[in-house]
């Protein structure tokens, strides 16, 4: 299953689970009805003097009334937490009581942490989690959490960081990108919004009894009723999110079983995320999370002893792995695992001379075309992750603290963004300057010679690195850089196509920072002819000067979506915005659609059979506003 299905999947598994959730609370309100009914035959004598059915009539408006109560109860407490998690993972993390982890951390083990995840970010081309860590929790566990990569975090305990080695840290880390790659994050989250409403049933009933047994009014009658109804909905309200986390643990177990898989395929080394597991199995708090409300974020950890078994059993995973591995092995690594000192990670710009000679080679020589780009997308392998490691490492050391700081990251975001035109540029830095002011404006100064040093490789890579440390920034202040993003886009007629998708992709990111995006949306090709038309012309003359290439490759790549209409390629001019109106329409394709599209650029892009970096950087910039993250494309020759 590829990363288009697995998108179509994940869409309906919401709708069932959307479904499943409005069953448990229609179940909830009849409970509470009955409860309601019961009380009245108990407390009013005129239910045992005239009968039930007489008595039903006279009090159906009450009967009404609490079930409209009840779901205006769950359906308030629900959209509370829903927008108490608004803002992504990183919502949930500190809800856990976890530390966020800044780009310019001086502790090794978080130092390895960080860079084993913003490695990971790039090979798979979506912008670098938020990471925190559980310091408090010595077992070995994480989770991702978020509604989209964009807005993603990674959590980690601290028995993870002392006990796993590198290879077996990126093994788990692996394993989170999985979710966030296949969108299980989204479920996730709002999972713990819905449920949440139905437990406040549970919490309003254990108030009702506590305010009950405290009361000192002297009367009983009232205070037995309340405590009743107190413990009432306190058992409806556990009984329904038994229910609903019962659905969860079903949903998590075959999601975990394709993570694994995922993470193996990532990397290409059983092992690390083999051992990861059999140290779980060898420790003596496994993968306990003891110091906070672990039961209800069971569903979205790495490994977990739910009683709702929401993972499948740990030996069967090993054994997935290993078929031969024997419990015994438990025993033997438990008498060796003792928290071990993390080496010191190697230095940003550290390139060794074969390295630079690698990084060099590919962006002058460019690469075969890779068959079928499409199913790349969302399956980043080993040599993404090489490549990842390679590119990391080449950045230089001063953007390190771009990483760290909001008002760096936020320069060197516009700095990536301006156009590579000194006239156009200049006008830019103008504009940022009256709408930012003098600080940001100022920050951008000191990005631009550095950023264009860089080279096509490296850029996309720098930007991403960047996202934690922009959603750091108040609400205000996001709105406020997104409205200069959109300005800029607007603002020039004429931009190099490299250069715009840059900033689009820079704006998307940060925009889906502040808003989480809708779901994958259901419409075909035929719906958005006009905007696909525009794309690959703009693309087409964008990688082409002489206009009869530029043709070709126009109707090499459309060709593929209309065969039966044949629709003349015409130059653009003054693109960029119209191309922003278009992209923003056609994420709205449903995820197989998407696929056709993807298929379809990548035969325009190379019609000439070959990619040189620019051009596959492109690629993945446009396929990213997409929300389809395509790895670096990298062919056999510059991949080992």
């Amino acid at each position: 299953m590829n990363f288009f299905e697995r998108q179509a999947r994940a869409r309906s598994q919401s709708r069932r689970w959307l479904c499943v959730f409005l069953l448990a609370v229609i179940g909830v309100v009849l409970a509470v009805d009955c409860g309601v009914v019961i009380a009245l035959t108990i407390f009013d004598e005129r239910w045992a003097r005239d009968g039930f059915l007489a008595q039903a009539q006279l009090y159906e408006p009450v009967l009404w009334a609490v079930s409209g109560v009840v779901l205006s109860a769950i359906a308030l407490a629900s959209f509370y937490k829903t927008m108490q998690l608004r803002s992504g993972g990183g919502a949930v993390a500190l809800s856990m009581g976890a530390e966020r982890v800044p780009a310019n951390t001086g502790d090794d083990a978080r130092k390895r942490l960080r860079n084993v995840v913003e490695e990971m970010a790039i090979a798979a081309g979506v912008p670098v989690p938020e990471v925190y860590v559980l310091e408090r929790e010595p077992g070995i566990n994480a989770f991702a959490a978020g509604h989209t990569p964009a807005n993603a975090a990674i959590v980690v305990t601290r028995g993870m960081l002392d006990h796993l080695n590198r290879a077996e840290l990126q093994g788990v880390i692996a394993h989170e990108f999985s979710h966030i790659l296949n969108g299980d994050i989204r479920l996730n989250v709002r999972m713990l919004g819905l449920l949440f409403g139905i437990q406040s049933l549970a919490i309003a009933g254990r108030k009702a009894m506590h305010i009950s047994v405290e009361s000192d009014t002297g009367e009983s009658r009232a205070v037995v009723i309340a405590w009743v109804g107190g413990f009432a909905l306190l058992v409806i309200g556990w009984l329904g999110l038994l229910f609903g986390r019962m659905i969860q643990a079903a949903v998590s177990r075959h999601r975990e079983w394709l993570a694994d898989a995922s993470a193996v395929q990532f990397t290409r080394d059983k092992e690390g995320l083999r051992n990861a597991l059999v140290k779980i199995g060898a420790l003596e708090r496994g993968s306990r999370i003891v110091d906070t409300d672990a039961e209800a974020v069971a569903h979205m950890l790495f490994a977990a002893n739910s009683r709702l078994a929401t993972h499948p059993p740990l030996l069967e995973r090993i054994r997935a792995l290993d078929p031969l591995f024997q419990p015994a092995e438990f025993h033997a690594v438990r008498k060796t695992l003792v928290a071990k000192s993390v080496a010191p990670e190697p230095k940003r710009g550290s390139l060794q001379p074969s390295t630079a000679s690698k990084l060099e080679s590919l962006i002058a020589t460019g690469i075969a075309v890779p068959e079928h780009i499409e199913q790349q997308v969302g399956n980043p392998g080993v040599e993404q992750l090489d490549w990842a490691h390679l590119l990391h490492v080449s950045l230089p050391e001063t953007m390190l603290s771009a990483a760290a700081d909001a008002s760096a990251a936020a320069g060197l975001m516009f700095a990536l963004a301006l156009d590579d035109n000194a006239e156009a540029s200049a006008r830019q830095q103008k504009y940022i300057a009256a709408q930012l002011g003098e600080r940001i404006a100022n920050s951008v100064t000191y990005w631009v010679p550095q950023v264009r040093a860089l080279n096509a490789a490296q850029r996309q890579p720098a930007l991403l690195r960047l996202l934690p440390a922009l959603r750091q920034q108040t609400h205000a202040e996001k709105l406020a850089l997104l409205a200069c993003l959109n300005a800029l886009l607007q603002r020039e007629g004429a931009v190099s196509l490299q250069n715009y998708t840059l900033r689009k992709l820079a704006r998307l990111h940060l925009h889906e920072g502040v808003t989480p995006p809708p779901l994958p949306g259901r419409a075909q090709v035929q719906a958005y002819r006009d905007e696909l038309t525009l794309l690959f012309a703009v693309l087409a003359q964008s990688g082409h000067s002489d206009l009869q290439q530029a043709r070709q490759a126009y109707h090499a790549g459309l060709s593929q979506l209309f065969p039966q209409a044949r629709t003349e390629f015409a130059q653009r001019r003054n693109w960029a915005s119209p191309l922003d109106v278009a992209l923003t329409k056609l994420d709205r394709l449903h995820p197989l659609a998407k696929e056709k599209v993807i298929r379809a650029l990548a035969a325009t892009i190379a019609h000439d059979g070959r990619l040189v970096i620019g051009e596959a950087e492109l690629l993945r910039a446009i396929s990213a506003t997409l929300h389809c993250p395509l790895p670096p494309l990298l062919s056999k020759a510059h991949s080992g």
